[in-house]
């Protein structure tokens, strides 16, 4: 048996937590025979060393752990990826495969359009899609290309990126841009997975704006287009067809202001699940 142990980041809201799950047992279910449980870098358990501990204790001796994460960044390239290797020095008898995050890819994109059309997004208006921030600026430069995509072929007169955190520009300063270019009006697509603390700050950003009308969609959550493109991602680590982003990552290539994370040793992120040491 396959178990698929599907990472999050983790939230203090446990509606969070509800979408990942929602999420993995639609994706379970479309591959019969595979069982699927949940992790977290941080903020919620069980730590992706724990799930392991709890899935070796079943007997499971198959897991391809699977970033839930929207774009590669320390997250999925570092502290991820870290514990992988320290659970394969754990469980010796256990097989660990390592897969790659959910996007940027179409299914997100269409995702977020459909989010949009269901706030009553108007054709006439420009898009502001928001994200969390990353120190990563290969992340960054991911959300701007999802930006891209989801402006390509669609009526929108402009889809500007902001960051809640971390990253330029903000969602008050990307609001006040478009609003100074003319726009009385903007929707505000929010690239999360579910809602949580993060979300809900881009919420209270997005309506800061004084003068500036403000429509918010809703985040993603789970859905069975995503499930599917879960379930894509699980084939690839199965069948060993990954393909990762190595051109602009920031631990193999001195880009500027992050030269020192170049060849930096990887981390499992610290959980309180794990305790000390």
């Amino acid at each position: 048996m396959t178990a698929l142990l599907g990472v999050a980041h983790g939230s203090k809201d446990p509606a969070v937590q509800s979408a990942v799950e929602d999420l993995l047992a639609r994706a379970a279910a479309l591959r019969p025979g595979v069982d699927a449980a949940a992790a977290y870098v941080d903020n919620a358990s069980p730590s992706i060393r724990r799930a392991l501990e709890d899935l070796a204790a079943e007997g499971v001796e198959d897991v391809v752990v699977l970033p839930l994460l929207l774009t590669a960044a320390s997250h999925s390239k570092t502290d991820i990826a870290a514990s992988v290797q320290a659970g394969r020095l754990a469980h010796p008898g256990m097989r660990l495969r390592y897969g790659r995050p959910l996007g940027p890819h179409p299914v997100l994109v269409e995702e977020v359009a459909r989010r949009l059309a269901e706030a009553g997004a108007r054709p006439e208006d420009p898009v502001l899609l928001t994200a969390g921030g990353a120190l990563d600026p290969d992340a960054n430069a991911a959300v701007a290309a999802t930006a891209r995509l989801l402006y390509e072929g669609r009526p929108w007169p402009w889809v500007d990126v902001a960051f809640a955190s971390t990253a330029r520009p903000s969602v008050p300063d990307a609001l006040q841009r478009l609003q100074a270019q003319g726009f009385p009006r903007v929707s505000v697509a929010r690239y999360f997975l579910g809602e949580g603390v993060l979300p809900q700050l881009v919420e209270r950003q997005a309506r800061s704006v004084e003068g500036l009308e403000v429509l918010v969609a809703a985040p993603l959550g789970a859905s069975d287009p995503l499930a599917a493109l879960v379930a894509e991602r699980l084939d690839e680590a199965v069948h060993g067809d990954i393909r990762m982003n190595c051109d602009a990552c920031l631990y193999r290539i001195p880009l500027p202001g992050r030269e020192a994370a170049v060849g930096a040793a990887q981390e499992p992120h610290t959980h309180p699940d794990d305790g000390p040491g």
